[in-house]
């Protein structure tokens, strides 16, 4: 593996996998964000709409962060995966 200082060293095949593992990773932890911070909350008050009448402001706002994160963890993943390049 190149050497962080070293510039324009090709990458080994182990080191363009790790670089792709790292950017799935991502992908894959931003899918969950955004089941478990958006979705949930729509199925949970189709069955209990009790539970979102009360904090319909916080709930909404929860749910504007986890639709963000979960997008942007994907981003930082092409990021990444411009590491492939070299």
């Amino acid at each position: 593996m190149p050497e962080s200082g070293e510039e324009g060293a090709e990458l080994s095949d182990a080191g363009k996998e790790q670089i792709r593992l790292r950017a799935t990773f991502l992908n894959n932890i931003g899918i969950g964000v955004i089941l478990v911070g958006v979705f949930t909350p729509i199925i949970r008050s189709m069955y209990e709409p009790a539970v979102i009448s009360g904090d319909l402001i916080s709930v909404a706002a929860t749910m504007m962060i986890c639709f963000s994160v979960g997008g942007g963890l994907p981003l930082v993943g092409i990021l990444i995966l411009r590491g492939l390049s070299k």
